[in-house]
């Protein structure tokens, strides 16, 4: 999930409510926050890669097939949104599980979904 707050703010919470587990990516000045949490007595998720744009992890479930997760928050930059789309890329060509992309790609197919709001 993308966040806009510390998960330390909210980890007792998620520990209260059985997630007990967790990958994270804080985020600075309340931009660019991903979370991953988990209850461990559910499902296992291994980390592979975690950066300031997309957290990569393998979701194993007993009796079901093992599967790969980007969590993705793109950086409104277009510069490094660039960067991700090629870091996926390159991962797709040796990807042999499944695999779920998914999140905000700070991407916009016209003028008319963007919206910008100014601060007083």
């Amino acid at each position: 999930m993308e966040t806009k707050v510390a998960y330390n703010q909210m980890s007792n919470f998620f520990n209260r409510l059985g997630f007990t587990a967790s990958s994270v990516v804080d985020p600075v000045d309340r931009v660019d926050g991903i979370w991953i949490i988990r209850d461990t007595s559910q499902v296992n998720v291994r980390t592979s890669t975690v950066n300031s744009q997309v957290i990569h992890a393998t979701v194993h479930k007993k009796d079901f097939e093992e599967w790969v997760l980007a969590t993705v928050y793109a950086s409104p930059n277009p510069t490094l949104r660039a960067h991700l789309r090629k870091e996926l890329k390159d991962m797709v060509v040796d990807m042999e599980k499944p695999w779920l992309v998914a999140g905000d790609f700070n991407d916009y197919s016209s003028q008319h979904e963007r919206r910008a709001f100014l601060r007083s």
